[in-house]
């Protein structure tokens, strides 16, 4: 199944149903359909524009006068999915664990990587790569990193 995480935002994009499944029964992750892809229910329920003082996701209050894709708002208000908490939380709050791999045609990880982790290139918004359920294995193909002009 394939994987893309852009800023913080988690899409899976299965082969088939049967694919979300057997994800959720080995890794104990729950995915719902959004659009043309599946990913995580608080990041399917997240409107698609954020407006400066009023809530957004329920609880946290929007830091910009936003609208677009689910993840462009997402970033716009400096926000990103916790894979370990299961929340949305400030994205500058994520940088907290260096990645280290050997790479060769893509990376193996036994984890599903977090956005805004680093390694020795940078601090990664995202990436690219694919879950191998049957060794229930994370096969990265690619990490986004920040642009020096964003920070």
């Amino acid at each position: 199944m394939r994987i893309i995480c852009e800023t913080g935002f988690y899409k899976f994009y299965p082969n088939s149903i049967a694919e979300v499944k057997r994800f959720g029964t080995k890794y104990g992750i729950e995915l719902v359909e959004c659009e043309e892809y599946f990913t995580f229910p608080i990041l399917a329920a997240l409107p698609k524009f954020s407006f400066i003082g009023h809530p957004y996701s329920g609880v946290i209050l929007g830091l910009a006068n936003h609208a677009g894709k689910r993840e462009e708002v997402l970033h716009a208000n400096g926000l990103a999915y916790s894979v370990s908490l299961n929340r949305l939380i400030l994205s500058s709050t994520l940088v907290f664990k260096k990645i280290n791999y050997d790479y060769s045609n893509y990376i193996v990880m036994n984890t599903l990587p977090q956005a805004y982790n680093y390694d020795d290139n940078g601090l990664i918004t995202g990436f690219s790569g694919f879950v191998d359920i049957d060794v229930m294995k994370y096969k990265i193909e690619r990490f986004f990193y920040q642009s020096l002009l964003d920070l």
